[in-house]
């Protein structure tokens, strides 16, 4: 570690730079300089075989042999001295000027004192077999080979000397396997037998990048390590290892809290990192974990829904079924290959609180039971503790669309009943928007009385016509299990199904716009008014286009009269008048944009709260 000027001992080798003289090294008949340079880090190693007087410099530039009479006798002298003793320099040549020989006793001086003050603990890099790419938490091997360059033995005792991770010291990154120390294991490598001076020792390894706990990246190097004498030696080279997770997480939604038994729709998402396609043909699938295999939400494999080619995201939806025992259950997924089982990255493990199974809720979009005997019209419900706002879609006398609206109280087990309201006010694109300006009038009454939770009945009049239609839930996908209270926060809903209005809460009320989400597609009924004021009804199939947005057509339909007996549904004629897309910000904020007949808008919308804190569906 002396820091010295080049020429002033080994003239003639380097230039007459600052250098530092790293260490040196007596090895039988031969001798080690090994000095790094200030200015660029460059390594040169003089060598001095027997007596043969021919020293060769080796470096990043190569070796080149430089012959003793080339050479100024006081760098030879020094060296041999230091080797040999003072016999050895008083046999060579007398130097042509007398004022070289204080020089050389000068030098040999030097050098001898250099030797003297070789370390006990150093160490030099020999070699080491690494993957170019390795798995996130998948083991893969390693082998390090390190010389012993000191004058102290490395003894396999454990806590003498280590095989260290570096950039930082002591890193957690690569998780080293099956080399605990004390109460620790992860980041070092125990030695594997004594090492003596001038002996090589090999490290062969198991790492597995990020197993042990979360760590900062850290570059695969390593140095070794005293715990007295600290770090020392050289570093290992970094190998540039590329750690790629194979199936990387992308985002899951299940819900915080489910009813005890119930049916909910969850998602989860992974990117594909390998090279590969995944198919199911190939035995892709997802598993759940934590642990491996369970069936805690009554199954433990979901099949690939399609080929997901490398850098490409697959989004697994599907029903789970909630234990009926109360209690926190951890819902955890991960990519498998049936070959050789789970691989990448596995979603996080989420505690989901299980409860028991509060009253029903029969909000979402109704139609005439049996399912499409009637398709063509519908009814919105949004139901809130002992609410329901009610919007039924349907057609007046002519054919055109016509929507009424109805806030029904509760008034027995499962029954509902208010008065109906058609509406007149500002057009869809009126701008401002005056609410003052919407004006409704009692048209009838309605009554809706639910057997189950799916199924129940619509009586109502309507100008002096009363008829009843059995009703039932409109499926298009996993339906999801709804329930008042279930988050005081409405932000953290990951369902969007309800009842929506512009932003703030009030400022354009008149209009609204259902939202009924089934897995992860969403249909939306709008209902708002034509240039004539009249009411307008406007529907869209909305399919998930990319993260928290929604995408469809917009359609207009007619149809036969709200009191036709029979309702032909093939009298239904739906024509296409724009689009419209939902961008969520979060699960009670969200952008309603769109184009009708070549008029485009963007309107900011909340849910429309009936009763405090709302409904919340999964």
């Amino acid at each position: 570690g002396r820091r010295i000027v080049c020429h002033d001992q080994l003239v003639g080798l380097v230039q007459s730079l600052p250098c530092r003289v790293q260490r040196v090294e007596r090895r039988a008949d031969q001798i080690f300089f090994v000095v790094s340079r200030d200015d660029e880090r460059d390594q040169t190693i003089l060598r001095l075989i027997g007596q043969g007087f021919t020293i060769s410099v080796v470096g990043r530039n190569g070796n080149a042999a430089i012959q003793a009479s080339e050479m100024k006798q006081s760098v030879l002298v020094s060296i041999l001295v230091a080797m040999f003793g003072a016999e050895a320099g008083a046999q060579m040549p007398a130097p042509p000027d007398d004022k070289l020989a204080l020089g050389a006793t000068v030098a040999a001086k030097s050098a001898a004192a250099l030797i003297q003050e070789q370390p006990a603990y150093a160490a030099s890099f020999v070699s080491q077999s690494v993957p170019s790419t390795i798995t996130f938490q998948t083991p893969a091997p390693v082998v390090v080979t390190m010389r012993n360059t000191g004058t102290a033995t490395w003894v396999k005792s454990e806590g003498d000397v280590f095989l260290a991770t570096q950039e930082p010291q002591d890193n957690y990154y690569w998780c080293i396997q099956d080399n605990r120390y004390g109460s620790r294991s992860g980041n070092r490598v125990l030695l594997p037998y004594d090492v003596a001076p001038d002996q090589q020792v090999t490290f062969t390894f198991i790492v597995k990048p990020l197993s042990c706990f979360f760590a900062a990246p850290a570059p695969l190097r390593f140095r070794m390590l005293s715990p007295t004498h600290g770090t020392f030696g050289e570093e290992t080279p970094d190998p540039r290892v590329t750690v790629t997770t194979a199936a990387q997480f992308v985002s899951q939604q299940v819900p915080a809290t489910m009813d005890a038994g119930s049916s909910v729709v969850v998602s989860v998402t992974f990117k594909n990192t390998t090279s590969v396609t995944w198919t199911s043909a190939d035995g892709y699938s997802l598993v759940s974990v934590g642990p491996l295999g369970n069936t805690t939400w009554g199954l433990s494999t979901v099949a690939l829904p399609g080929p997901v080619a490398p850098g490409e995201s697959v989004t697994f939806t599907f029903s789970v079924i909630a234990p009926i025992t109360l209690a926190s259950y951890n819902f955890q997924w991960q990519m498998n290959l049936q070959a050789s089982g789970p691989f990448g990255l596995a979603s996080p493990s989420t505690a989901v609180q299980v409860v028991a199974a509060g009253p029903p809720n029969f909000g979402g979009l109704w139609w005439k039971a049996p399912a499409e005997s009637e398709s063509g019209w519908g009814i919105n419900l949004a139901h809130q503790g002992d609410i329901i706002f009610a919007t039924w879609f349907t057609y007046d006398l002519t054919g055109k669309g016509w929507w009424l609206s109805m806030t029904a109280l509760k008034t027995a087990t499962n029954i509902y009943s208010g008065a109906l309201f058609k509406a007149t006010g500002p057009a869809f694109d009126a701008v401002p928007f005056n609410p003052a300006e919407v004006v409704g009038t009692g048209v009838g009454t309605g009554t809706l009385t639910f057997t189950d939770a799916h199924n129940g009945t619509f009586a109502y009049t309507v100008n002096g016509t009363s008829q009843t239609k059995n009703i039932t839930h409109e499926v298009f996908g996993p339906l999801p299990t709804c329930r008042f209270g279930a988050l005081s926060d409405l932000r953290l809903a990951t369902n969007y199904q309800d009842l929506w209005w512009k932003a703030p809460a009030g400022s354009e009320a008149g209009w609204g716009i259902n939202l009924t989400q089934q897995g992860t597609r969403i249909f939306a009924t709008w209902f708002t008014y034509e240039h004539d004021r009249t009411p307008m009804w406007l529907v869209a199939t909305m399919l998930n286009t990319a993260p928290a947005t929604y995408t469809g057509t917009l359609y207009r339909t007619t149809g036969p009269a709200f009191n036709a007996v029979p309702f032909d549904p093939a009298g239904i004629v739906a024509t296409s008048v724009g689009t419209a897309t939902l961008t969520f910000t979060d699960g009670n904020a969200a952008n309603f944009s769109y184009t009708v007949n070549g008029v485009s808008q963007t309107k900011a919308i909340t849910r429309e709260i009936l009763a405090s804190p709302g409904t919340v569906c999964q």
